[in-house]
């Protein structure tokens, strides 16, 4: 009977709790995520807005969410994303939850196609849609499009299939649902939550304050995979990603590449999806410095490239972030 209530939306009024989750965020952004939400086509009576205000300096105003019937402030002490994140699963009311980054603009008709989705495919546990960035200024020419995909500026695949999704390893590919935008299914974000509560290394995934981590939406996918239900990404979800100009600098990019890379092959190791490197820096780590430093060794996109391995190979080691990226 569990699968059968983790599989239907239930006959509740609210189907769907938006979440945004918010660590000192710029007003000016802020606003235009709620004017997004303002304008979804899924009435108002069906989803609710919730704004987790993660120990921000000042506290944020309680009436932000005055715009929406249903709209509400909680506060979380403990800064770090994933501690928000349990605190809106602790309260949210709807059958499906939709985490909406604070600097994501949501399609008018993102809520109306997450509930229809998740009504038509039943083995659905966690989806998500496509970005597009919207750059504050435009990117340097090193800013390859590889690069870019870490503003979630992801055109969708050139093929007629709207809906891929996985159910079993490997969780990793064109399928996974990057954490803005991304819909899960509220009993699943509640088993997830109960299952991380004394995790040290769940807890420590997603960013904090000015730490770049992430992979705590690999985590939810994890989950949801090994409790039977597919992870996927589809066409009709839309949403574009607002870029400020310091998110464009070297220094923020090779902190965003490190930390999300070593993130996510810790948490693979944790999670038993990878076998850990020795801590003695393997061969393949030598191979791979002097393959992607040969030719523009010290370019702004091969420091990229290399931060990324270093990421990967601290990650599988076991091995503490390099405190250089973590500032």
């Amino acid at each position: 009977m569990l699968a059968i209530s983790l599989v239907l939306l239930s006959d509740s009024l609210v189907i769907i709790s938006a979440i945004i989750c918010a660590h000192n965020p710029d007003a000016k952004r802020l606003d235009r995520v709620f004017q997004a939400l303002t304008r979804q086509t899924l009435p108002q009576s069906e989803w609710e807005a919730v704004l987790v205000d993660n120990a921000s300096s000042p506290e944020l105003a309680g009436d932000l969410m005055a715009w929406h019937p249903a709209g509400r402030v909680l506060r979380e002490k403990t800064t770090g994303l994933t501690h928000a994140r349990l605190k809106a699963i602790e309260e949210a009311q709807g059958d499906l939850l939709v985490f909406v980054d604070d600097d994501c603009l949501l399609e008018p008709d993102y809520l109306a196609q997450t509930k229809d989705l998740f009504h038509k495919n039943p083995f659905m546990g966690m989806a998500g849609g496509y970005g597009r960035a919207e750059y504050e200024v435009p990117p340097p020419a090193w800013m390859t499009p590889s690069l870019r995909q870490y503003h979630l500026d992801m055109p969708p695949p050139q093929f007629d299939q709207k809906l891929i999704y996985a159910r079993v390893q490997p969780i990793l590919g064109p399928w996974f649902p990057v954490g803005a935008g991304m819909a899960i299914r509220r009993q699943l974000a509640v088993g997830y939550a109960q299952s991380i509560r004394s995790d040290s290394v769940a807890l420590g995934l997603g960013r904090s304050g000015k730490v770049l981590s992430g992979a705590e939406d690999l985590d939810m996918g994890i989950h949801a995979i090994r409790q039977g239900f597919a992870i996927g990404k589809s066409q009709d979800l839309r949403f574009v990603h607002v870029v400020p100009k310091f998110r464009l600098e070297l220094d923020y990019m090779l902190r965003l590449i490190y930390l999300s890379q070593y993130s996510t092959e810790r948490l693979l190791v944790h999670r038993g999806w990878h076998k850990a490197l020795p801590l003695t820096a393997p061969s393949w780590w030598q191979k791979t410095k002097a393959r992607i430093g040969c030719a523009r060794r010290h370019s702004a996109e091969d420091r990229c490239w290399q931060a990324l391995a270093r990421g990967k190979v601290d990650g599988l080691s076991g091995a503490a972030p390099d405190p250089r990226f973590c500032k």
